[in-house]
């Protein structure tokens, strides 16, 4: 039986739009929310200083204010690259995106 690949069109949320991350505060950490910059990201970009009709000092930060979007995205991809990589059809489904084949596979 072929497994259904799912392929995220966001490798920074994996289409989540939201991507959360800690922050030291004093002596412990803490938990915040920070948008994406994809199309998801859009339903959680939120900046209180803009409301109109009572602005308050509150929002949620855009993920490249606040970690290495770019190193994210490629710890997603390997994530998900481990997790389907021997699936039926992944190459031609990664080549159909124009994403390139890790060389571990061409190699192989």
């Amino acid at each position: 039986m072929k497994d259904k690949i799912w392929m995220p069109k966001c490798w920074i949320c994996m289409d989540e739009g939201i991507i959360l991350y800690q922050k030291q505060i004093g002596n412990a950490k803490a938990e915040y929310a920070s948008h994406c910059t994809c199309q998801a990201g859009d339903d959680f970009n939120y900046d209180g200083t803009k409301c109109e009709k009572k602005k308050n000092p509150y929002y949620i930060p855009i993920v490249t204010q606040v970690i290495d979007s770019e190193q994210l995205a490629a710890e997603n991809f390997r994530k998900w690259w481990e997790a389907n990589k021997n699936k039926e059809g992944i190459e031609k489904a990664m080549q159909e995106r124009g994403i390139p084949i890790p060389k571990e596979v061409t190699q192989g």
